[in-house]
This record gives C-alpha cells, sequence and structure tokens, in this order.
C-alpha cells in the first residue's frame, strides 16, 4: 500500500483528467482503509497479542493527530505556493520513509517469565 502511495501522491498534482482523479483517488482512500485492516495484525504479530490494545490505540492516536494537522499543513502550503504540489510531494515522502521503517525497526525483546 505505501508503496502504491508514494507514486500516486507524488503523480497526483499532474493529473488533469477528472476521472484519472477520481480512480487515483478512489485507489489512495482504499489504501487508507487498507490501514485499518492491517494495523491490528500488524501490532499483534510485532509486539505480540496482549500489548494490542494499548499499542493499536496509540497508533490510532497518532493517526488522528495527522488527520488534524495534515489538512493544515497542505492548506498553508497551497497559502504560500500557491499549489499542492510540494505538500503532496512531501506526503509521498513519508509514505517512502513509512516503507523503511518496517525493515529497519526490529521487534522488541519478550522478557521471559519465570
Amino acid at each position: 500500500m505505501f508503496i502504491l502511495q508514494v507514486f500516486l501522491f507524488w503523480f497526483l498534482p499532474s493529473i488533469a483528467l477528472p476521472t484519472l482523479m477520481t480512480t487515483v483517488t478512489f485507489i489512495i482512500l482504499m489504501c487508507y482503509g487498507g490501514g485499518f485492516g492491517t494495523m491490528p495484525a500488524f501490532t499483534a504479530d510485532y509486539f505480540g497479542p496482549k500489548n494490542v490494545g494499548p499499542i493499536y490505540g496509540l497508533m490510532l492516536t497518532a493517526w488522528s493527530f495527522a488527520s488534524v494537522f495534515g489538512p493544515l499543513y497542505i492548506a498553508r502550503m497551497r497559502e504560500t505556493t500557491g499549489n499542492y504540489a510540494g505538500a503532496l510531494h512531501v506526503i509521498a515522502i513519508v509514505m517512502f520513509v513509512s516503507i523503511l521503517l518496517p525493515i529497519i525497526v526490529k521487534p522488541p525483546r519478550r522478557e521471559r517469565s519465570m
């Protein structure tokens, strides 16, 4: 999903056809919904089933933070530059970093119970 979104967000500013814009937006929204389906499973695999609740709650808090400040950032970029291209390219770069994080970061060690 992240790889697909990197390309979609990067090329989104250059799309002029309404049908193509609608299709690309639909695919991006499907990826957004796919995150809700994969995040709990990823959390369980990464941190263990007993930690899903609190950690998934933190993930949703971060997602909520982004949903508040992301549009404000995009609006500010539009005001200062006159277009959305810069903001959408930043989103594409953040998506690219999101691809790398699961590769770089290792799951925490589990303590052995005695």
